[in-house]
């Protein structure tokens, strides 16, 4: 990598909001205090009370978290500092 900000943007990039990686998933020189939370897929549920019709408010979706479903390649995770992914 050229620097550790670009390659972990790139991977943020890469695989953020994916529930299917079509091809290989390389996770691979993550820092120590690396935010691993964009390896979950957003799906919305129902929202929460005071929303909607008659109260104001627009609705609005609370995504809860989802893991990545299917790698359709290899799955490498090498040569990283953080000592978990979410």
């Amino acid at each position: 990598p050229s620097s550790p900000e670009s390659h972990y943007e790139t991977l943020r990039h890469l695989y953020q909001g994916c529930q299917v990686v079509q091809g290989n998933l390389e996770l691979t020189y993550l820092p120590a205090d690396a935010d691993t939370s964009f390896l979950k897929v957003r799906r919305g549920k129902r929202p929460e009370g005071g929303e909607g019709r008659g109260s104001g408010r627009p609705l609005t979706r609370v995504p809860p978290c989802q893991d990545i479903k299917e790698v359709q390649g290899y799955v490498l995770i090498a040569e990283n500092q953080v000592s978990g992914l979410e």
